[in-house]
C-alpha cells in the first residue's frame, strides 16, 4: 500500500523519477552498487557502506516493548533493508519498515525485493511506502505522529538537484523532526571536490561519471556539494553529528535531533 503520494511542484517530475524505470533498475545493484561505488567512488557497498547500514537497522533491547521502527529514504532497488532484514532472522520483536522515494517503479521494486525476503523469513516486519518528494520539506501527512527509531539516507543526497546546494540541508530538518528523542539518522553521499578522487586516469574517470550523470543523465545533483556544506545542516539539525569520507562518499550519523521547524 501506498501511504501517500505528494505530487510534484507544477506537476514536474525530478529527473531521478523518470530515469530509474524498470529497465535501469535491472542492473541498477550490479553497475551502480557493485561497479561504480567500488571502481568509481571506492567506498564498496558489501565492505563498507552495508555493515555501516545493518549495524543500525537491528532493533535495541530499548524497544522491545513496542514496535520498531525504521524509515528508509531513497529506496533505490530495496538492496540495503533486504539485506540487513536477513540478519535479523530469530527476532521476536515486531518491526514496521518505511520505503520513502519520488518514484513510484523503486518503490515497487523495492516493496516487492523486501517482502520476499520477509515471507522467507517469516514475516518479521510489515513494509509500507511513501510516496514523496523530500525537497518539498514538509512531511508526509499521513504518516501523522510517527516517529522512527532510524531514518536511512543511503546515495540519496548526491541525486537531489536543487538551485541552491543549502537547499539539500533542509531534508535534515524533516529526519530530525521525523525521529524520535534517541533516533539516529545514517546514511551517505558522493562529493565532487577533487581531493576526494584518485589520481591519474582514474581521477578522470570519475570526473567524467561526474559529469556524465550531472549534466546528461540528470540524476545527479551534487556538482556544488561540500562536505562542509553538508556537515553545516547536519549540525543545524542535531546534537550529536559524526562525518568520515571513504574515497569520494561522505558517510554521516547524527543523533539528537533538534526538532527544528514546524512538523507536517
Amino acid at each position: 500500500m501506498t501511504l501517500h503520494e505528494n505530487p510534484p511542484p507544477n506537476g514536474r517530475k525530478p529527473p531521478t523519477s523518470t530515469y530509474y524505470n524498470a529497465f535501469t533498475l535491472s542492473y541498477y545493484d550490479i553497475h551502480v552498487l557493485g561497479h561504480n561505488m567500488t571502481r568509481i567512488w571506492r567506498c564498496p557497498t558489501k565492505s563498507v557502506q552495508l555493515p555501516l547500514f545493518q549495524k543500525y537497522f537491528s532493533p535495541s533491547e530499548h524497544t522491545e516493548a513496542r514496535c520498531w521502527e525504521h524509515l528508509d529514504v531513497g529506496a533505490g532497488t530495496g538492496f540495503f533493508v533486504a539485506e540487513a532484514l536477513k540478519s535479523c532472522l530469530g527476532n521476536r520483536q515486531s518491526m514496521r519498515i518505511t520505503l520513502m522515494d519520488n518514484n513510484l517503479s523503486t518503490l515497487k521494486k523495492a516493496r516487492r525485493r523486501i517482502e520476499g525476503v520477509n515471507g522467507r523469513l517469516g514475516e518479521l516486519a510489515t513494509v509500507e511506502t511513501v510516496l514523496h518528494d523530500v525537497l518539498d520539506g514538509d512531511i508526509p501527512k499521513s504518516l501523522g505522529e510517527r516517529r522512527y527509531d532510524v531514518v536511512t539516507m543511503f546515495n540519496l543526497f548526491h541525486c537531489l538537484r536543487t538551485k541552491a546546494p543549502e537547499g539539500k540541508n533542509g531534508v535534515f530538518g524533516m529526519a530530525a523532526r521525523l525521529l524520535r528523542g534517541d533516533g539516529v539518522l545514517v546514511g551517505c553521499t558522493i562529493l565532487p571536490g577533487r581531493e576526494y578522487q584518485a589520481r591519474g586516469l582514474a581521477g578522470v574517470r570519475v570526473r567524467y561519471t561526474l559529469w556524465l550523470y550531472n549534466r546528461v543523465y540528470k540524476v545527479f545533483g551534487n556538482e556544488r556539494d561540500t562536505r562542509a556544506q553538508l556537515e553545516e545542516g547536519l549540525k543545524a539539525a542535531f546534537e550529536e553529528v559524526e562525518v568520515e569520507v571513504v574515497g569520494s562518499m561522505m558517510i554521516f550519523v547524527a543523533r539528537g535531533p533538534k526538532k527544528l521547524g514546524v512538523e507536517g
